[in-house]
């Protein structure tokens, strides 16, 4: 093909001359160059692509083109025009596993108005942020080369370099960033996990991934593009040791994951003061565009909805009458709240719903093993108190009761930080038939077993862990 693309140019760029008489004038001849090429470049990658691929095998549709070449779109995510009630959004979408556009509804926070680049330095300018390199994700790079600076510093630079920023609100300006109405009541503030700010000049695009929480992404500036699939084709696809789908986003191999042609998927066009709800574990890869800056808020998926907390009566006739938000420097991000969050999804992820102590250890040893200062013997021995300060009928299992009255204080001072993006299925993930491993087992028959001098209900002030550093 390479040289019939210099036999085609050698013919068309020899000198021509033009007649009056000529009927093609030389703005026809360029534009026939044009088409010429164009179509031999088009016929050069076709034929790269298709020497990839086995003798006798075709090659797939968007094979080596941009995520989402694959297959015509399913549909557009919902929009809606106003936010929601908590119960509706619940009921809605939170507790279906349904994405939707929260249209305008960042407009409605102070932070739509007054985060410019001038208002951010002043208010919190000398705080550390933490600063990636590359506006194409790559999380391999990033853990090597990532790298913290004042924030003032990254607002100097921004505009013309490959960085962007992502890290927890800068606190000078965290108030200005609110909670939006449909998370206002029913137990969502209890379960808050973290909020991340992303900050560039547009033209990032990050690797398809998934997180283990539900959240919602506020566009402040800009506009950003979500590829969205449900959750159901995890199983088909291979993650890399990063923890992300392992494809380049502009060029997707279909014949090294060919599972990716049957991913079935939603777009959503974020535009400047929309909000999009991604259900937890649902896939996305975002592109942004423009002076680009989103806040996404985390919280642990919600298994029960505390009704009561939305009526202003205890016949629950009346709902509360709620702001379009609340700002977010009002709700605390309690210790602990997230070990809750992931053990209720480990518990959800069995088939008897409930935990034995075995899984309970698993999942610390998980968390706390790769620190230095790791005493497993000491964390055994704080674990089993805990469990048996859990087990409040004694029956040598945690059930989903049990645990949503646990302190979280508790869960905190032995389990310490919960990593970012953690995932309960890291520890023991379910088996084909629903189930988790070790919890079928007879109470009798796990693994671990209390020891003679173990006792329950020791003062958590006593349990004391060295705390994870956050990945």
């Amino acid at each position: 093909m390479v040289v019939v693309v210099e036999v085609g140019l050698s013919f068309f760029t020899k000198e021509v001359r033009f007649s009056p008489a000529s009927t093609l004038t030389p703005s026809m001849y360029f534009r026939i160059v044009a088409v010429f090429l164009s179509a031999c470049l088009t016929v050069v990658v076709a034929t790269g692509a298709k020497s990839e691929a086995r003798k006798g095998e075709t090659v797939p549709m968007g094979h080596l083109q941009k995520l989402g070449s694959h297959r015509p779109m399913e549909d557009h995510v919902k929009v809606l025009m106003e936010i929601p009630h908590p119960i509706d959004f619940f009921n809605e979408y939170a507790k279906p596993d349904i994405p939707v556009v929260l249209k305008g509804a960042a407009k409605t926070m102070p932070a739509f108005k007054l985060w410019t680049d001038a208002y951010m330095k002043q208010k919190s300018g000398d705080q550390e942020v933490q600063i990636e390199p590359g506006k194409k994700e790559n999380r391999t790079r990033v853990a090597i080369e990532g790298t913290a600076a004042p924030f003032s510093e990254f607002l100097d630079i921004y505009n013309t370099s490959d960085i962007y920023m992502v890290d927890s609100i800068p606190t000078g300006i965290a108030a200005d960033f609110y909670l939006l109405r449909c998370l206002l009541c029913g137990g969502y503030t209890d379960y808050l996990q973290m909020s991340v700010m992303w900050f560039s000049s547009g033209g990032t695009k990050s690797v398809l991934h998934n997180d283990p929480q539900d959240n919602i992404n506020c566009v402040l500036s800009g506009r950003k593009e979500f590829f969205l699939a449900d959750k159901k084709f995890l199983d088909d696809l291979v993650f890399s040791s990063t923890g992300n789908i392992d494809i380049d986003v502009d060029a997707v191999d279909l014949l090294k994951m060919p599972q990716m042609k049957n991913v079935e998927w939603w777009h959503a066009d974020v535009e400047e003061g929309d909000c999009l709800f991604i259900p937890q574990e649902w896939l996305h890869q975002v592109r942004s565009y423009g002076r680009n800056l989103a806040v996404n808020i985390w919280w642990s998926r919600l298994y029960r909805f505390n009704h009561s907390d939305c009526y202003v009566d205890s016949e629950m006739k009346e709902r509360k009458s709620l702001p379009d938000g609340a700002s977010y420097s009002e709700f605390e991000i309690k210790n602990g709240s997230g070990h809750k969050g992931s053990l209720l999804e480990q518990l959800h992820q069995s088939k008897k719903k409930q935990l034995t102590l075995q899984q309970m250890i698993d999942y610390g040893s998980d968390l706390l093993s790769a620190d230095e200062d790791f005493d497993e013997r000491e964390f055994l021995r704080m674990g089993k108190k805990l469990f048996k300060k859990l087990d409040t009928n004694k029956d040598k299992v945690i059930d989903e009761d049990e645990l949503y009255s646990s302190n979280v204080q508790d869960l905190y001072n032995v389990f310490g930080e919960l990593p970012t993006g953690y995932s309960a299925e890291a520890v023991d993930g379910p088996d084909e038939d629903g189930s988790t491993d070790g919890g079928e087992e007879d109470a009798e028959e796990n693994s671990l077993q209390f020891d003679e001098d173990d006792t329950p209900g020791a003062d958590h002030a006593t349990m004391q862990a060295s705390s994870h550093t956050e990945l």
